[in-house]
């Protein structure tokens, strides 16, 4: 069964490789079309904006452009729903898009799908698989992402209700309402408790998995589950919100079980055939841990390999040998080729059988000999370029003090050449001076 899933992944992933130049935009235009509709049907305030064929046309837009689009365009659509219920929800949207913009793009720029995949999976009432997918996948920066789509969510939901509570109430003062609607999105303690059990799940998963420690994988998705039902929990206790504590139970089983796929799809490991290698140069040691990864095309081989073979050590010692070339048979061969009987075909095959254990296990020891030799071939090669590297390096040491030692006599040169000329000069200026002095003196005299 694991096989046959495996080679379904296998040709998953080629077709996807093959295809990427097409899949991509169609991806892009199906979570745009998905995000557009599905704002235009909740928030669908201004009827203008709100129909299939806008929502179309900016979808094809989007499958063109980078992700963040898809994010900018939705936030403008759902201001302009908000313009058209009340100018005092577009003022409050607004500044929260701004304070999210300003931390998505200073921390996550990247992590564009993570802000428009949460909200979605807040209305499919599967939101608890966002963090866990997120902490495995992504990186720390995620939970930044993560937590600005569970806002935007619970600000969205907020807005609806907040607008029929003023519209009951009958209330026309604008200041009024804008301080009633920061109040309630200041003490609204859900919208609070779900951001940060969802940044703190991402950032507990992304430490764990990348741990080096068998089934880190694992091991991340528990500790997070974990995390995030404790920290729901504490926060459903202390500020006694209304939080279904069956739907978190039931939604963090749902999303054990959707990344345990993506581990499947994207981290399929064999922890059994762990391998440790070290080794150093003239500059560092290395630790190394290879864990060999389970695809379709090595099964059988990850099954059938034994100590003796074909793990990444063997690789690091040893190379294929190269076959021999085929040796053209000789006349004396061909006349000696004859067409055996049946009799003497059951002899030949029966002591072939008979003397294929005992060449198996005398071919190990010359084989292990062999591994030996090119192990110890590979180290002499290695040591050779390393002595290839210090002898350029010193070289290259030796040519740049040759230069400086040229320049520093250029420049003595130089300052040398100058100085003559300035002695020269100041002689000369002496002997003018002098010469004046004694002019003067000896018609001094004649006077």
């Amino acid at each position: 069964m694991m096989t046959k899933l495996r080679e379904i992944r296998l040709q998953v992933v080629t077709f996807i490789s093959k295809f990427e130049a097409y899949l991509v935009p169609a991806g892009k235009f199906i979570t745009a079309m998905i995000v557009f509709c599905i704002i235009n049907a909740k928030f669908g305030y201004m009827t203008k904006i709100a129909k299939f064929p806008i929502a179309l046309i900016l979808g094809l837009f989007c499958s063109f452009m980078p992700m963040t689009m898809i994010i900018i365009i939705a936030a403008l659509l759902t201001l302009l729903h908000a313009y058209a219920l009340s100018i005092e929800f577009a003022i409050v949207l607004a500044v929260v898009y701004m304070i999210m913009f300003l931390m998505f793009f200073r921390f996550s720029p990247k992590d564009s799908f993570a802000v428009i995949i949460t909200p979605i999976c807040f209305l499919l009432k599967i939101p608890y698989v966002v963090p866990m997918s997120f902490g495995l996948v992504g990186s720390a920066g995620s939970s930044v992402s993560v937590a600005c789509g569970a806002i935007v969510y619970y600000v969205l939901k907020y807005m609806v209700k907040a607008s029929e509570a003023i519209a009951e109430s009958g209330e026309d003062d604008h200041l009024t309402i804008l301080r009633a609607i920061l109040e309630g999105l200041i003490k609204y303690k859900e919208m609070i408790i779900c951001a940060g059990a969802f940044a703190l799940v991402v950032l507990v998963v992304y430490l764990v998995r990348r741990m080096s420690i068998n089934y880190a994988w694992t091991i991340a998705m528990i500790i997070g589950a974990l995390t995030g039902i404790l920290t729901i929990l504490v926060g459903d206790v202390m500020y006694k919100t209304d939080i279904s504590i069956v739907g978190l139970l039931f939604g963090t089983i749902l999303a054990c079980g959707v990344v345990k796929i993506i581990q499947f799809i994207l981290f399929d490991v064999d922890y059994s055939k762990t391998e440790k290698v070290q080794f150093e140069d003239d500059d560092y040691y290395y630790y190394v841990k290879a864990v060999p990864k389970i695809t379709a095309g090595n099964i059988k081989d990850n099954r059938d390999r034994d100590d003796s073979g074909q793990g990444l050590i063997s690789k690091i010692k040893s190379r294929k040998p190269a076959e021999k070339k085929e040796e053209k048979p000789t006349e004396s061969d061909r006349s000696s080729q004859r067409i055996p009987s049946a009799r003497e075909a059951a002899e030949r095959k029966k002591a072939a059988s008979e003397a294929a254990p005992q060449k198996r296990r005398s071919a190990s020891k010359p084989e292990a000999v062999d591994i030996d030799k090119e192990f110890s071939r590979e180290r002499a090669a290695y040591e050779a370029r390393q002595a290839e590297i210090a002898r350029r390096r010193e070289a290259m040491r030796r040519r740049e003090e040759r230069l400086k030692k040229a320049e520093e006599a250029e420049i003595a040169a130089a300052t040398k050449v100058v100085s003559e000329e300035d002695l020269q000069a100041a002689e000369r200026r002496n002997a003018y001076q002098r010469k004046k002095l004694e002019e003067r003196l000896t018609r001094n005299d004649n006077e």
